[in-house]
């Protein structure tokens, strides 16, 4: 099996076995609560077989790899797409199998954009494009989207190249029609908060439909940045909101208890649609739902914590990916601390919730802000006494709209400002085993009078971890699969000195307004979050090897995250207009570039790479690209740029001893670089091709591979072999690995 599931099985298995230890500590044994341990018990012990099972038929469903489809009919419902610049990504139901699908379409002309934009209404498409699986990461630490997508029970994507109406639709079922009025309002909700002032509107979209609108991205970041993403998450609280508000307004027309215990039975799972079906909106629904039901019809009353295990169950079964979610975890886990911490104040629950999320958000983002949990004991009050309100109040009184949205425009200012407060620690990834020792002493702390000595483990574990992250034995060579670019990382030992060789940047073409959209670039999603995993918050120096954006384009938006110090580029390509743009919009001082020639070390001696090109003033151009050659031990490792041939010839004229173990290929294995002379002088043992998948160059070019196998020069492939490390000890030889074949799990 695989070694994941195990740790799952395990992981769950200590949960409820957790449980049934924390029910004898509180004294609150009772017969039915041992009948539910012993469910959970036997469910422990079958867990194992299921995930087999559920494994199977995820294998089942993924295809192997991509196959053209015509004519393909889809439903989609009206809230389930988004449209980003001229990109509309959905998810939807193939007609044929009724697997779900997540979708991609590239809109070819604005009338078309405004068309999509304004559908409010279930839709069944025609489709012709590509089925295929959803990618794993091909990094380390990289966010699992693949994971994620499991999480919701998909496992295949279709790139979508014809998209139109379908001439006879297949009639819905009754209950697919049924279901489909409430994607129809939750869309038009959608749509009306949108023009509603912002960021008001923004706000009644998080909060109360579980919808978030790409202009409110960066609000929610530094929410993210600040540890409070939980309190703004469609869950418990919301839930309780709305059955008090119904409790109270059918109170006030004269319902009876069990009458309004009716309604809310029924309106609850129509929320839970309306409200996006977000795993914690669910399961919050859910256990609201059986603790209700069990007050009206059963004789079995559902207490609490027993609501908490069902509910858990339910979940683990359906899907069990899901619960690997930041999401999933902090839902079950801070509702759980929200159970046993009901007699207790409100400003000691923030305490422990904001210590509880701590182990999670650190495996997860690798970061923590000191004032997460000062602010998770302030804000948990703000939010019950203004923060909710004002949102009801902006959405249900017009007159009051424009006060409320000045109200929310002062909070988002204060977030604003309390995210770029200094005391962001880039602490790292911790080891498993840390995670779950944490948790463990945090949930002892609940129940054990005396906290002292937990809390001295915590602290001691803590500082362990953090040692191990950030004092790594042995120097690292890592490259990046960064698409079609270059980036390349060398760290050494206890992370003494690290260097990155240029940074990768999407190549952007002629594009109109309507078409720009709204994302991340892959050096903050690849590269920044790779730093950050290691515990890596400053890069000393960043050597950009020349001008063109594949190699500099994620310059900028790295420096927004990471503090570069220097940055070293050929001379000449200090002066160009391009390269003082991307400068002006980073962070970076233009007093920390420096322009070098193969001259600089006698200048400048303290570089550790040493530069072997170029030898004169150039224009940043391909022919005046760096080229750098480092060593660690007996190890040489060589980078060239985007260098041509004719100046591989001039470089080996230059310094004819040359000689590298480790070389990346020049210009992405193109046949404008590694000319056979200077492969067979060079003599690398390895050679590394940084190039994208399916890229429009068709790099590399077959021309480059024949020189290599001719010298009997093997090679690896970013685009095939996904991210490649080398880690080097003085002991042993090199030891390299590639993340390219990740399990889908």
């Amino acid at each position: 099996m695989d070694a994941l599931l195990i740790t799952f099985a395990i992981f769950a298995h200590s949960i409820l076995w957790f449980m049934l230890w924390l029910v004898l500590q509180l004294r609150i044994w009772r017969a039915k609560q041992l009948t539910l341990l012993l469910v959970n018990l036997v469910f422990c012990l079958s867990w194992c077989g299921y995930l087999i099972v559920w494994q199977q038929k995820i294998t089942q469903q993924t295809l192997s790899e991509q196959v053209t489809v015509n004519r393909e009919l889809l439903f989609i419902e009206p809230d389930e797409y988004t449209i980003n610049g001229d990109l509309l990504k959905f998810t939807g139901q193939r007609v044929s199998n009724k697997q779900k699908i997540l979708g991609y379409y590239r809109i070819r002309s604005e009338q078309e954009k405004a068309a999509l934009q304004g559908i409010q209404h279930p839709l069944t498409v025609q489709v012709a494009g590509k089925v295929g699986p959803i990618n794993a990461p091909t990094n380390q630490n990289e966010f699992n989207f693949q994971r994620y997508m499991l999480g919701k029970n998909i496992s295949n994507e279709i790139q979508v190249t014809q998209l139109r109406s379908a001439a006879s639709p297949p009639k819905l079922g009754l209950l697919r029609q049924f279901l489909a009025i409430f994607h129809v309002i939750r869309k038009k909700m959608i749509d009306h908060f949108e023009r509603m002032p912002q960021p008001l509107g923004w706000f009644i979209q998080v909060l109360l439909i579980g919808y978030q609108s790409e202009q409110f991205q960066e609000q929610m970041d530094q929410i993210n940045r600040l540890g409070l993403l939980y309190l703004f998450t469609l869950s418990g609280m919301h839930v309780f909101y709305l059955v008090a508000m119904i409790r109270f307004l059918l109170r006030q027309v004269g319902t009876t208890k069990e009458t309004t215990d009716l309604l809310l039975l029924g309106i609850l799972p129509i929320y839970g649609i309306i409200g996006g079906s977000s795993l914690g909106l669910v399961r919050s629904i859910l256990m609201t739902w059986l603790h209700l039901a069990s007050q009206r019809f059963g004789q079995w009353h559902l207490t609490g914590i027993e609501t908490w295990s069902l509910v858990l169950l339910m979940n683990l079964f359906y899907s069990p990916v899901a619960v690997f979610s930041l999401g999933a975890q902090l839902s079950y886990l801070l509702t759980l601390i929200l159970i046993l911490s009901r007699q207790k104040k409100q400003w000691l629950t923030g305490l422990q919730m904001g210590a509880f999320t701590i182990p999670l958000v650190l495996r997860q983002t690798f970061v923590w802000n000191i004032w997460t949990i000062p602010l998770s004991i302030l804000i948990g009050p703000i939010f019950d006494w203004l923060i909710f309100p004002v949102v009801i109040v902006g959405m249900i009184f017009v007159p009051f709209q424009l006060v409320c949205n000045g109200v929310l425009k002062i909070l988002a200012a204060f977030f604003s400002w309390s995210s770029d407060l200094p005391g962001t620690i880039i602490f790292g990834k911790p080891p498993a085993i840390f995670i779950l020792f944490w948790l463990g002493l945090l949930l002892a702390c609940q129940v054990k009078p005396k906290k002292l000595l937990l809390l001295s483990c915590l602290l001691l574990s803590g500082v362990c971890a953090y040692g191990w992250i950030h004092l790594p034995l042995n120097d690292e060579v890592t490259y990046f699969d960064i698409g079609q670019g270059d980036c390349s990382l060398i760290k050494t030992r206890f992370d003494r000195q690290v260097y990155l060789i240029d940074t990768g940047g999407k190549l952007s073409f002629n594009t109109e307004k309507w078409q720009v959209r709204n994302s991340r670039t892959n050096g903050e999603t690849v590269v920044v979050n790779y730093l950050h995993s290691q515990g890596i918050s400053r890069i000393d120096r960043l050597y950009l090897t020349h001008q063109d954006t594949d190699h500099v384009g994620n310059f900028p938006s790295i420096s927004q995250s990471i503090n570069v110090k220097q940055i070293i580029v050929p001379v000449g390509m200090e002066q160009l207009a391009s390269f003082q743009r991307r400068l002006q919009l980073s962070r970076v001082k233009p007093s920390a570039v420096v322009a070098v020639t193969n001259q600089v070390h006698e200048t400048v001696p303290s570089l550790a790479l040493q530069i072997l090109h170029p030898f004169e003033r150039g224009q940043g151009k391909n022919e005046d690209s760096l080229v750098l050659l480092y060593r660690s031990g007996k190890t040489n490792f060589l980078f060239t740029g985007d260098l041509d041939r004719a100046n591989e010839l001039k470089v080996l004229e230059k310094y004819p001893n040359l000689r590298a173990d480790i070389m990346k290929t020049g210009h992405h294995g193109s046949k404008t670089a590694s000319d056979p002379k200077f492969i067979q002088q060079v003599q690398p043992k390895l050679a590394i091709i940084s190039a994208g998948r399916n890229n429009r160059y068709g790099h590399p070019n077959e021309e480059t591979l024949v020189t290599l196998r001719k010298y009997r020069v093997p090679f690896l492939l970013t685009a095939r072999d996904g991210m490649i490390k080398v880690i080097l000890s003085k002991q042993g030889p090199p030891k390299l690995t590639t993340y390219g074949q990740m399990n889908i799990y």
